[in-house]
This record gives structure tokens, sequence and C-alpha cells, in this order.
């Protein structure tokens, strides 16, 4: 492979103030030379937008470096020249050349938006949220004795960890690539960065590459790795393969020459090469099985490519007529392929009283051998081409590494890509997965979209139901936080707390998953019959009393068949241990507000032609007996769909609407009972109909900003706002809004309150 360090002799983190021309120049010109070589690899592919992202590193690298040497080109140009013998596309070499001088500050993601397109910004910042990921892993303390100790569990959090925040597996070969230079260049780091990066790389990165089928990446990433975790062991190794070279070489070349002669009087014409097994796998296999050195039967190895799949198989007869096959020795990964990919046939023999492994593969196979997913990509014309049936492999990393479950092999005698150290990434259950760490370092896989309660009962039950505060990468955030990926979790605690009925109440936000809302009901099940009866009253008359309605008007009796059980203490049973929900009581108490379910008849119909007026439909509510008359909504209790209603005739304003129950309405039909008129709501309210709210709160600026935004999210209109602050800092707010009956605004005053520094939030009418 052509390193781009012996093509640029200038050396661009040397350059400072006195920068000449010449230096420039020279940077040019070694430049022009490497982007002739990529074109030579590509087939002459013009790669316009490699060259202009080529120029921009450069030119932002020469301003740059007067001030401080970042390296961020040089980095660039190695990880581009990497990819680049992995034949990966334009977008992708674009977005590797960019991505360090985007990690440095030298050039912005906006910049790289603006001027490369969305497919490279987005590589570039898919890249930069791996990197973060990759950063608190190896600064993570606990996470070195999880690699140190090969716990596989930790392991495979990881994996899904890093897979997580990845939509596109070209993001995983920039990674790769920038770990492979990063190996490259450690022999300058001290010996404690050597083995962290080192040990993260053979734990993390080299798996990595072996799912991808990127044969090439993985060996270099194993071999360097295993230099700086085991020196004296890789040069034992090393030494004793020098001291056979010679041996080897001159009985590889005999094996090569008899078996090419075989073939070719069958008619087949074939590749055949000697190939050289790397240091890591050798330690590994020997560890593995406790063998020695020279008890290895594939040290000696040959290659053979084939034109097509029946030749494979008729070469594989030719090699076991010509020696004597090793039993056990034997794999058809062509029949039977790995899950990334991999084909080819496997065999040992013993030829010339030598012990010889065979790999029969065909040309495309033993190119996606070598390049795994990266084969997939191709230059034709100078335009960028993808297998389309591999598409989906191609961009998105969960296809590939999610579904990667390899066969358990019967035989104790695998292949050695096969015998990896680590556990195979298990199949997802769920694809909307987040990981987190604890405050410990470990890795929690949750839910998309999960709270740090939902956290808390991950962790344990009694963490949950004991939880009073959370922080989140060291910052204080409320329960119903929304984790992400890759933020560190600390739950605190107090031994007397106790779980909070709000908890379970599914529009505050705390909990989102099912087995935290399960140990939480469990937990209100368990307490005392008699204090969950106190604290269910407690709950429904407050509910009552912040919707402005008499307690004595609700009887339980009434909703027992709806929610199945047997009494109306059940209910209130219900609402403590979350097998009934609140909004769900509600909403029933505002439909029999406005329907007697065993007489619907009753309903009352309007007498008058529809298209007559559009006055009285316009509230949604419908008046008996009378014709083409105004309606309005009784300012003295603002009535609210689901409430039991009646009419009022006005001198001049028409029929004014009141809840039944309003003492204004009262006094005046006791005065007048012949000004009394029957009206009822329509099945489904037409229109919000106007509430007055009002909320006292801690004043604060940003108040009236955050309590507005709660409402809209819940698609309610402001019609008005008078906001008066108290000399004594607290604030009280009156609001008129416009819902849709009473459990759209129960939800709205429970969302309120939960509001930072919201004291109460509750409906206010004519007394109240």
């Amino acid at each position: 492979m052509v390193t781009v360090r012996e093509q640029l002799p200038g050396r661009l983190n040397e350059l400072s103030e006195e920068t000449t021309v010449e230096h420039a120049e020279q940077a040019q010109h070694d430049l022009a030379e490497w982007l002739d070589r990529v074109r030579a690899i590509f087939d002459g592919a013009e790669l316009k937008q490699l060259e202009e992202v080529a120029q921009l590193a450069l030119q932002r690298e020469l301003e740059s470096t007067v001030k401080h040497p970042s390296n961020t080109f040089y980095t660039g140009l190695e990880m581009a020249n990497i990819l680049a013998h992995l034949y990966v596309d334009e977008d992708t070499l674009s977005a590797a050349m960019l991505y360090r001088g985007v990690r440095e500050g030298v050039i912005s993601l906006e910049e790289v938006l603006n001027d490369f397109g969305a497919n490279v910004h987005g590589l570039v910042k898919g890249t930069l949220a791996m990197g973060k990921l990759s950063e608190l892993i190896e600064k993570n303390k606990r996470l070195e004795d999880h690699f140190n100790n090969n716990q596989r569990e930790h392991l495979t959090g990881i994996y899904k960890m890093l897979i997580s925040v990845t939509e596109d597996v070209r993001v995983v070969l920039i990674k790769l690539a920038e770990r492979t230079y990063a190996l490259r260049e450690l022999a300058k780091s001290s010996k404690d960065r050597q083995e962290r990066v080192a040990r993260e790389i053979l734990t993390i990165y080299s798996p990595l590459a072996h799912r991808l089928g990127i044969a090439q990446l993985k060996w270099e990433l194993e071999d360097l790795a295993f230099r700086y975790l085991a020196p004296e062991r890789y040069k034992e190794i090393a030494s004793l393969l020098n001291e056979k070279r010679l041996e080897r070489e001159q009985y590889i070349q005999f094996v090569i020459d008899k078996l090419r002669n075989a073939l070719l009087e069958y008619g087949i014409e074939a590749e055949i090469s000697g190939r050289v097994k790397h240091i890591y796998s050798i330690y590994r296999k020997m560890k593995s099985k406790d063998l020695s050195f020279d008890q290895l039967y594939d040290i000696r190895a040959v290659r053979v490519l084939v034109k097509a799949v029946p030749e494979c198989y008729h070469t594989l007869g030719i090699v076991h007529q010509m020696w004597r096959h090793i039993p056990h020795q034997f794999d058809d990964y062509i029949t039977n392929p790995k899950a990334n990919g991999y084909r080819s046939l496997h065999t040992a023999v013993i030829a010339e009283n030598k012990s010889l492994e065979v790999q029969i593969r065909t040309h495309a196979m033993h190119n996606e051998a070598e390049l795994g997913v990266c084969s997939h990509f191709n230059y034709k014309e100078g335009s960028k081409n993808t297998d389309h049936s591999f598409n989906h492999r191609l961009h998105s990393l969960r296809a590939v590494l999610e579904h990667y479950q390899e066969r358990n092999d019967a035989s104790a005698h695998k292949d050695e890509d096969a015998e990896e150290n680590f556990d195979k990434i298990q199949e997802f259950e769920d694809f909307e997965k987040i990981y987190v760490f604890s405050r410990d370092g470990d890795i929690k896989e949750l839910p998309r979209g999960s709270t740090v309660l939902d956290f808390a009962y991950h962790v344990h039950t009694e963490v949950g139901n004991k939880c009073y505060a959370a922080r989140v990468n060291q910052r204080y955030v409320p329960l119903t936080y929304t984790l992400k990926t890759g933020e560190q979790v600390e739950i605190l605690t107090k031994k007397d707390r106790e779980p909070n009925r709000d908890w379970l109440v599914n529009s505050l936000g705390y909990i989102k998953t099912g087995r935290a809302r399960d140990k939480l009901r469990h937990w209100f099940r368990q307490q005392d019959r008699s204090k969950n009866l106190e604290v269910g009253r407690e709950i429904l008359h407050k509910e009552l009393l912040r919707l402005a309605l008499h307690p004595k008007s609700i009887d339980l009796a009434d909703y027992c068949n709806h929610f199945n059980v047997k009494s109306g203490e059940d209910i209130l049973i219900g609402l403590v241990n979350g097998d009934i929900s609140l909004h769900a009581l509600i909403n029933q108490v505002n439909r029999h507000m406005h329907l007697d379910q065993d007489e619907p008849e009753l309903v009352l119909k309007p007498t008058l032609n529809p298209r007559a007026s559009h006055t009285l439909s316009a509230h949604g509510i419908l008046i008996d007996g009378l014709d083409n008359v105004e309606l309005h909504i009784a300012q003295c209790c603002q009535p609210v769909h689901g409430e039991s209603i009646a009419g009022y005739i006005t001198l001049n304003r028409g029929v004014s609407i009141h809840k039944v129950a309003c003492p204004d309405y009262l006094r005046m039909i006791h005065n007048e009972p012949e000004r009394a008129v029957e009206a009822d709501w329509e099945m489904q309210p037409t229109r919000g109909q106007s509430v007055q709210i009002v909320v006292e709160a801690y004043d604060r600026r940003g108040l009236l900003k955050d309590l507005t935004q709660v409402i809209f999210s819940d698609q309610i209109n402001i019609r008005q706002v008078n906001t008066i602050s108290e000399a004594d800092g607290i604030a009280n707010m009156k609001l008129l809004i416009e819902v849709k009956g009473l459990a759209q605004l129960s939800r709205l005053l429970a969302r309120l309150e939960q509001q930072p520094g919201i004291i109460s939030a509750r409906r206010l009418v004519q007394g109240n």
C-alpha cells in the first residue's frame, strides 16, 4: 500500500511563519501525484469532487499551520489513501479527507454541506458522532476492565452503542480508516496510550472489520494492536516466521507448480499463490488450541482462484486426489456462507509429508473476502455506482451487524476467521434502541425515547421507587428528561422516598417503557388498601377541584361497568395502582355529564332548520324549542363540553348558556322560571369552548414562553393572557383558552403543574 508520508516530503506539520512558496508548490505537486494514483485505482475516473476537497483541505492546513500545527490535511490524506485501496465511492473518500479538518475546527460542517452536498456532510457528521462515542469509551476506566477481562455482555453493549448512532456503513469504514492510521502513528505515543488504543482497537474495531468482511483492514489492525499489547510475543512469532521463510517459500513454490500442472490437465486455468498467515492469527490459534508453532498445519497455505463455482468443486476433487485429506479439516463456505458474506472452500491435506491448507474460491469471492462490503462499490466511466441488490447493506450498518449471527460449528476445528475472542453481536429484538452509561461506566440498553426514570427502573426496582433526582453528564435534569445514546446517567435516591402517582400519567411523560410501568404498578398494588383508598380520594378530589367540578356531583358507581370493577372503591384503588387512568375516568365523567348511556334517545334535537342559522350550532350546543336565536357562553361559569348545561333567555343577547349548578343561573330562574330553556351539547364538540385558567408560579424569566409552548403542543388556542407579578415574587397568570372538553382540560392542567416553578394550575370560574 502506498504511504502518503513518502509522497509528501514537505511534511506540512513542520511549516511555520517562514513558509515559502516552494513548500506550498511541493505540497501541490505531491497532492497531484497522489490524485493520479487514486484515479488509476478507479480506472481513470475524474474524481473532481475529491480534488476540490483535497485542495480545500490543503489550503486550510497551510492557513492554520502557521498558528498551530494540526496535521489535518496529512491525516485526511492518509485516511483517504487507506479507503482508496478498498475501492469505496468518491463521497466516502471526500468525507475521509475532510473529517479531521472538521473535527479540529479548521473546516466547518456548514461549509461541507454548502460546498459538497448533504451526502458528504452526513458522512462527516456521522463519523464525528461515532468518534465522540469512541472517545467516551476510551476514557471510561470501567470499560478498561471489560477489555482486560473480555466481559462479553459489556463488549456487546459497546458494539450496539456504536451501531445506534450509525445509519450508513460508510461511516464505519471512515472510522476504521481513522483507527488504522492512529495505529500506524502510535509508535510516537506513550506506552500507556499505545496499550489503551491498541486494546480498544483489538476489542472493538478489528471485530467490526471482520463483521464487514474487510480482511485487509482486519489483519493490519490485529497485528499492529498485538504488537503494542504483547511486543515480546509478537517478536517471537515474527522471528519464527522469518526462520522458516526460505524453507516455506521453496515448499510452497513446489506445491504451486505441481497443482497448476494438474489443473491444466483438466482444462482449469487457475491463479495460485502462497498465503502468509498473519501474526495475531497464529498467536490466537496457538493459545486457543495449546499448540506449538511447528504444530500449526496452516502456516503453509495456498490459495486457488478459478473462474466459476463448478471449477471450485472440481479443483477440490483434484486436490484430494493428489494429496491425503486431513479428517475434520474441511469447510464449505460456498454452500453455507458466513454471515459477513465470506465464501470459499477450505481444506487441509498432507502434501509432500507436510500439512498444507488449501483455499479455493472464484475471483469474485476473493474480491469480497478481501474487501467485504467495500467490494460492492465500483466506478464505471467516472460515475459512482453501487450494487443496488446490496443497497440496504451498503446504506445501513444495522443490516450488516445487527443480524450478524454465525452458525455454531459442531466440529471442534473451525476456520481462523470464525475463532473470534469476542461474542457475536446478537440480533436486536427492537431496532429502536439507545445505549447510555451508568455512573459506574456500565452500558445499558433502553428503548428509544426512554427517560431517566425509565433508566432508574431498568437498573433496579428500588432505585426507581426511591428516585428523587437525576444527573445526566454531571448536569441535573428533570425526571422526564429523554435520554440519548452516549450520555452518562446518575440516579439520586432517598431512603424515605416513595413513587409518585403522577409517574403513571402518560401525558406527563415520566415513563415510556412497559417495564418501568409494570414495576411502578406493582408497588402501588402492594400498599395498604385503606391507605390507597385515602390516596385515591385525594387524587380525584384534587382533580375535580382543579376542573371546578363539585365532588358531590360525581357518583363513581356510574362508572363501575365501564372499568369492569365491583365498586367505586375499586375505581379509587385503580387510580392509585395505575390500573385506571385518571384521564380515562375524567373522560367518562365528561361523557356521562352530557349523555345518559341508558337512554340515548333523550338527546335533545334542535327544532329549527339547521340551514336557517349557524349561530345555534357554532358552540356545538342544541337548544330545545327556539328558532334562529343568538346564544352565547355565560362568563360567570364558562361551561365546558360535557358539563350539564341549561339556557336562559336574556332581554337583548339571545340565550345565555350556563352550568346547571351555576349560582347566577339558579338565582335568575328562581325569579323568572319562564325564561329557562333546555340545552345540551352535541355528541362531539364542533369547536373549542372558552375556558379561563389561572396559573400561580414563582416569577422567572421565560415563564410565559414555557407555559405557552406546553399549551400550543396540545393544539389548544390561547385567546387572552393577563399576567400580574406580585412583590413577593409570585406571578398570577390568567389565560383564556379554547378546549374541547374536560379530558383535554384535565391533561393540560396536569402538564402545566409539572413545569418548573409552577405552584398550581386550575380552572377559574366565578366564585372560586
